[in-house]
């Protein structure tokens, strides 16, 4: 089956790739990594960081997706995919995910890491039971787009000083970061602050001379205590990259403080638009070494990390981004 026509020249920056399993790979008790092959993938952009994708499962009746309207030409060629989707009836509408592009290897292949769980939705039960040649759809960047189509929002501006914080839902999102920024000219610091479920669920980081990794395991502690502790001695320990320099560009005074209700809103504040653009001159000069935070994960844990870094430590959120990946007891796409 293929997703494009020979005729076809120009491509939406975002649009539907048929992806085979080829390969299951457990990196730990809570983590698997699946690798995927398929016609097209080749051309799924390599933009590395924080890129997002969409992972749409299969519907019980077409495993193969040999009916899906996903796939006809309206989707792949012109990035129509949503509003399909939208338009199907309740019960033929496929579950639909959010996950990290985390390594697209040379060979064509795509790589995605997945948290594994007992009680998982429908996208951590396919994680855990996947086979080769089972097939999904990834709604993904294509490189031939001559726009870029988002998706990322590490946005680090002029910073030299970067803090990462997240759970093991964030955990592939920052490896991304490290990974993209250990192969640029970049020279700053980066301090990564990662809570998993268990002590056996530290993995592989990318090779990185600046970094500072500290894995923090809950073994049974309740969400995210570790991990705002851990957040609270890093602002303790580093008042410096909370003093706040403004150029003088006509910019509005810093936001005042207010708190998202993440039982009834979404928590998703981020800084700019596009690729990232590490060191480079912004509208914004931000602090005395350039400091930049990126905070995700469960969001009521994601709201307590925000509290202590603007509330609490004066941090201006234009100088960070606070995304509520999944709220706990609650379906997310």
């Amino acid at each position: 089956m293929t997703t494009t026509s020979a005729k076809h020249t120009a491509y939406p920056p975002f649009r539907p790739f048929l992806a085979h399993v080829a390969d299951v790979t457990p990196l730990s008790a809570h983590f698997t990594r699946i690798t995927f092959e398929g016609p097209d993938l080749e051309h799924v952009r390599r933009t590395g960081y924080d890129q997002r994708i969409k992972l749409v499962l299969p519907l019980a009746d077409d495993p193969r997706w040999e009916r899906s309207p996903l796939l006809a030409a309206d989707c792949v060629e012109r990035g129509a995919w949503w509003d399909v989707w939208r338009a199907l009836p309740a019960d033929r509408r496929n579950v639909i995910r959010t996950y990290t592009l985390r390594t697209t290897p040379d060979d064509g292949r795509v790589c995605i890491e997945f948290v594994t769980h007992e009680g998982a939705g429908p996208a951590g039960t396919f994680a855990m039971t996947a086979r080769p040649g089972d097939t999904v759809v990834l709604v993904a960047p294509d490189d031939r787009a001559e726009t870029y189509g988002g998706g990322i929002d590490f946005h680090p501006g002029v910073a030299g000083n970067v803090l990462l914080v997240g759970d093991e839902t964030a955990t592939p999102a920052i490896l991304g970061i490290i990974g993209s920024l250990a192969g640029t000219p970049w020279d700053g610091s980066i301090t990564a602050l990662l809570e998993v479920p268990e002590s056996g669920d530290v993995i592989a980081a990318p090779e990185c001379e600046r970094l500072d990794i500290k894995w923090l395991p809950r073994n049974g502690s309740a969400r995210g205590t570790r991990l705002v502790r851990a957040v609270e001695a890093y602002a303790d320990e580093h008042p410096r990259s909370f003093v706040t320099r403004w150029r003088r560009t006509g910019d509005s005074p810093a936001p005042a403080y207010t708190e998202t209700d993440v039982d009834r809103e979404l928590l998703w504040e981020t800084t700019g638009d596009g690729l990232p653009s590490i060191g480079s001159t912004s509208r914004l000069a931000t602090g005395s070494d350039g400091f930049y935070a990126w905070v995700a994960g469960e969001a009521a844990v994601v709201r307590d990390v925000r509290r202590v870094l603007l509330r609490d430590h004066g941090l201006d959120r234009r100088r960070a981004a606070f995304m509520g990946y999944w709220r706990a007891g609650k379906s997310e796409i």
